[in-house]
C-alpha cells in the first residue's frame, strides 16, 4: 500500500499497489480503536463530499433501476443468519465496486458503509 499525503490538513489518502487483494483492516491491537475511529470519520467525510457533489449534478439518476444516489440509515434487529447474509451482501457490494474500469464498466461510483451493533435504548416520548 502506498501512502500519499493530501495537499491540505492532516488527511491521508491511501492507494493499493494493485495486487488485486482487498484492503483488510485490523480491528484489534494497540491503538486500533482510535485509528479505526479516525479512519471511519474520514471515510464518512469523503462520502458526504461525494454525495453533496452528486446532488449538484443534474444528470445523476435518483430513481429508476439505475439509481446512483442514495443516503440512508437503517436500524433493526437481525438474527445470526440475517447478520451473515448482511455481511455476504456487503462483501458483494465491495467486490462490485472494486473492479477495474472497462468499456462496459464506465461509471465511477463511491460506496461507503458502516455496520455496527448498537445498544437498545428506550424510545423517546
Amino acid at each position: 500500500m502506498t501512502e500519499v499525503e493530501a495537499p491540505a490538513g492532516d488527511e491521508l489518502r491511501y492507494r493499493l499497489a494493485g495486487d488485486g487483494r482487498p484492503l483488510r483492516l485490523a480491528y484489534s491491537g494497540d491503538g486500533a480503536g482510535v485509528a479505526l475511529g479516525k479512519f471511519a470519520r474520514n471515510l464518512l467525510k469523503i462520502a458526504q463530499r461525494d454525495f453533496e457533489r452528486a446532488l449538484e449534478t443534474p444528470a445523476v439518476a435518483v430513481d429508476s433501476p439505475r439509481r446512483e444516489l442514495w443516503a440512508s440509515r437503517n436500524k433493526g434487529w437481525l438474527s445470526p443468519a440475517e447478520l451473515e447474509e448482511t455481511n455476504v451482501l456487503l462483501e458483494r457490494l465491495s467486490e462490485l465496486t472494486s473492479r477495474p474500469r472497462t468499456a462496459h464498466r464506465d461509471r465511477l461510483i463511491s460506496l461507503a458503509f458502516v455496520l455496527a451493533p448498537v445498544s437498545p435504548r428506550p424510545k423517546r416520548r
